[in-house]
C-alpha cells in the first residue's frame, strides 16, 4: 500500500465518528466476572450495543463525542491521540471544544480527552485551559460532559499529581483559525494517524523503546516519569490464598498480569505500567486472593515486572 493510500485510509479513520474497537481488551469479550457496560452507560445517544457480548457501535447514532472511550477501563475503545496531543501543544495548553466560542486549537468534544492526554500535556506545558460550550444543550456530548471531564482530570492526577486544569466557558486568547489553517491541521493530524504513533518521549526519560503499550498508557507513563509528586498508579497485590490459576491473566485486558512456569514453580508477575486499574482480575479471582492497591512512580517506571507470587501450586 502506497503513501497516498495510507493517507486516504488515515483521513477516513480520523474523520470517522466511531472509535476503534479492540475486542481483545474488552472486559465483556474477556468474560470478566461482572462484565462491563460503562461505555453503554456513558453514551448519550444509545449508540452502544452489548447484546452480542461485544461492543457494537451504531454509526448512525454515534456523534463522536468520545465519552465511551473516556470511561473504557480496558482501553478497548480508542481514538487517535496524536492529533489531540498536537493541538494541545500548538495551543500552549489551551484547547476548546468545537462548540466553544472564539478561535484557537480545538477538539471535537472535550469528551475525547483522556487521563493520559491531560497528564502528559500538563507535565510539559504547565496549567491547561479547556474551554467548553453549552454542554446542557449540545447534541454532541450532552450535559454529562462537564462531570465526566472532572472525573478524567482527577484520574489524570494519579499519574501527574501536579496537574492544573482550568475549565472555562469563554473565548481563549489567540487568533481565529481560518479554513486554510484548519485544513493544514487536519492534514498533519492525518499524517500522524497514518504513522499510528504518539510523539516520541524525550531520550532522557528512558522510554524510547516503549512500543508494546497502548498509546494511552505510554502517555500516562511519560507523565509519571516527569512528576516530582506522589504518583498513584493502579496495581494489585496477591495474598497467600492464590492458587496460581490462570484466571487473572485470562481476563486482564492489557496483559499486565503474566503467569510463567519456571521448572516446577509458577510465577505471577505484574507489569505495573500496563495496569489500567480495571480490577477485572480482582472481581474474577476464584479464591478472592487479589486486592486493588496503588504503587508509586518507581514501581510504575521499573524496567522489570513486579513479582507478585512464586510457588508450586497443589494442583500441579
Amino acid at each position: 500500500m502506497g503513501l497516498f493510500d495510507n493517507l486516504v485510509g488515515a483521513f477516513l479513520k480520523l474523520t470517522d465518528p466511531t472509535p476503534h474497537y479492540d475486542g481483545n481488551r474488552c472486559l465483556v469479550e474477556k468474560y470478566a466476572v461482572g462484565g462491563c457496560d460503562l461505555c453503554q452507560q456513558a453514551c448519550p445517544h444509545e449508540a452502544v450495543d452489548l447484546s452480542h457480548f461485544r461492543v457494537e457501535i451504531d454509526d448512525t447514532r454515534c456523534s463522536g463525542c468520545g465519552l465511551c472511550v473516556q470511561v473504557c477501563p480496558g482501553l478497548a475503545l480508542e481514538y487517535a491521540l496524536g492529533p489531540v496531543q498536537e493541538a494541545l501543544t500548538k495551543g500552549g495548553g489551551q484547547l476548546k471544544c468545537s462548540r466553544a466560542p472564539g478561535g484557537g486549537q480545538e477538539v471535537f468534544c472535550l469528551g475525547r480527552l483522556t487521563p493520559g492526554l491531560l497528564a502528559e500535556a500538563g507535565s510539559r506545558l504547565g496549567q491547561l485551559t479547556l474551554s467548553r460550550g453549552d454542554c446542557a444543550n449540545c447534541k454532541i456530548g450532552g450535559p454529562t460532559v462537564p462531570e465526566r471531564l472532572e472525573n478524567t482530570i482527577a484520574e489524570a492526577r494519579r499519574y501527574y499529581p501536579e496537574l492544573e486544569v482550568a475549565v472555562v466557558q469563554e473565548s481563549l486568547p489567540g487568533p481565529k483559525v481560518g479554513r486554510r489553517e484548519l485544513f493544514a491541521a487536519l492534514l498533519e493530524g492525518t499524517k500522524r494517524v497514518a504513522a499510528e504513533v504518539v510523539p516520541d518521549p524525550p531520550p532522557e526519560l528512558g522510554l524510547a523503546e516503549e512500543r508494546d503499550l497502548p498509546a494511552e498508557l505510554r502517555l500516562r507513563k511519560m507523565a509519571a516519569a516527569r512528576s516530582q509528586g506522589e504518583v498513584r498508579w493502579p496495581a494489585v497485590a496477591v495474598s497467600d490464598a492464590c492458587t496460581l490459576c490462570p484466571v487473572c491473566t485470562n481476563v486482564c485486558p492489557t496483559g499486565a498480569i503474566r503467569r510463567e512456569r519456571e521448572g516446577e514453580e509458577y510465577v505471577l508477575e505484574l507489569e505495573v505500567s500496563a495496569c489500567t486499574g480495571c480490577n477485572a482480575c480482582v472481581a474474577s479471582c476464584p479464591p478472592q486472593a487479589l486486592e486493588a492497591v496503588e504503587l508509586g512512580r518507581a514501581e510504575a517506571l521499573a524496567a522489570e515486572p513486579l513479582e507478585l507470587l512464586r510457588g508450586e501450586p497443589e494442583w500441579s
